[in-house]
């Protein structure tokens, strides 16, 4: 692990990155405590996040991203050539119409299919899920490191979790992993019985 990591971890304290197992904490016992005191902190959120501008970037971002382009640097290139008096073919102000077309219409492609991520991350977001803190209420984006969720029969999964319960007598659960790996087959998982849960580190 680089320097800067460790640096990065100890400020987070984070220091459960570097090693093999990772203890989890419920966070029933500490849901009345400040943010900052809560043990699950440091863990990252369930939110979802596959836009790739946000409002304030996305002009800077789009533009460097089309100019990557070889076909728009050409553009611009003889727009720029354009302005030198010994190589003008025809008005400055000309040669620069197509370049502005295509860079526009390319942004609002971009922002289009951008805001229909947002959209989707929203929904996906916004999914109820029974995450027990008192009372069973809770929406994907809010499922923290250490609450109990309840799934029910044909539920998507919003997180990963750990079984610690199912209502087979047997203690059987079967998961269809096909938004992850394609397998349409129900994936046969039997949950833990011991009263201690240690979580490999993924």
């Amino acid at each position: 692990m680089n320097p800067l990591a460790r640096i990065r971890d100890a400020w987070r304290g984070q220091r459960a990155r570097d090693k093999e197992l990772r203890n989890l904490v419920s966070n029933l016992p500490y849901e009345g405590l400040d943010k900052h005191k809560q043990p699950n902190r440091h863990f990252p959120g369930n939110g979802i996040k596959t836009t790739k501008y946000s409002i304030l970037f996305f002009l800077p971002m789009n533009l460097f991203e089309q100019f990557h382009r070889l076909a728009n640097l050409y553009f611009v290139g003889l727009a720029i050539l354009n302005f030198v008096p010994m190589v003008q073919a025809f008005e400055p102000e000309v040669a620069l119409i197509p370049i502005c077309v295509i860079l526009a219409l390319t942004a609002l492609k971009d922002a289009w299919e951008d805001f229909g991520r947002y959209q989707s991350d929203k929904e996906l977001n916004g999914l109820p899920c029974s995450v027990y803190r008192g009372v069973a209420c809770g929406r994907w984006k809010d499922v923290r490191v250490g609450d109990f969720v309840k799934v029910e029969s044909n539920d998507t999964v919003p997180a990963d979790l750990l079984l610690l319960f199912t209502s087979d007598p047997n203690g059987v659960c079967h998961i269809e992993t096909a938004n992850l790996d394609g397998e349409t087959n129900l994936n046969k998982h039997l949950y833990s019985t011991c009263s201690c849960f240690n979580v490999l580190k993924v």
